[in-house]
């Protein structure tokens, strides 16, 4: 059986990529009655919460309208309503391919692994600096492979990593981290000896 999984959507002025990021959400193969979404408004100042309320009536997702506090305030208050087993951060300027989940939660094969990371590409690269970019997250995808292997991955990227809900609070969920809290959580997790995993079907 699958385990439960909250996606957590941290937003501010996402107006040009939300319903797009929602759709490749809504289409991941996965039960739908063991996923849950919550979009979270982190003070936005374009027309990021008149969208989310627009589509809400077809998504079914939870918004959560908030001041602007900073991302990790923004997981934070979606932790404190999320009892999945499990959570993703999803950035808003990305998209999920519909296999991704399922293989990602496959990798979560002990009860001390605490967060795999997703494979990430650039979208259908067209200039040339895209696509220095594509080839530099291509080789990125098999160092990272072989850190997790060392047991040494540094940061844990917002496109879509996934994370085992009880250890996150029980560290006391995100911080600031000078504004990268995915490196912030990825050593708060490597210091208390937890497993990190880079997925390479995810």
């Amino acid at each position: 059986t699958w385990p439960s999984v909250t996606v957590i959507m941290p937003m501010f002025n996402e107006e040009k990529h939300v319903e797009w990021t929602l759709k490749s959400v809504y289409e991941l193969d996965y039960p739908k009655n063991k996923l849950k979404v919550i979009c979270v408004n982190d003070g936005s100042t374009d027309s990021t919460f008149k969208i989310l309320k627009r589509l809400q009536s077809k998504f079914g997702y939870t918004i959560i309208n908030k001041k602007n506090g900073g991302k990790h305030t923004a997981l934070n208050a979606a932790l404190k309503q999320t009892d999945s087993e499990f959570f993703a951060c999803l950035d808003v300027d990305c998209y999920v391919e519909s296999n991704a989940l399922k293989n990602m939660i496959e990798e979560f094969d002990s009860k001390n692994v605490a967060s795999v990371m997703p494979i990430m590409k650039v979208h259908n690269p067209e200039n040339i600096l895209q696509k220095v970019q594509w080839l530099e997250y291509t080789m990125n995808i098999f160092y990272k492979f072989i850190m997790g292997k060392l047991d040494c991955i540094h940061v844990t990227p917002g496109p879509f990593s996934i994370y085992r809900t009880s250890i996150v609070n029980d560290l006391g969920g995100f911080r600031k981290g000078h504004m990268t809290e995915d490196l912030e959580m990825a050593l708060r997790l490597q210091d208390n000896h937890y497993i990190l995993k880079q997925s390479l079907n995810g």
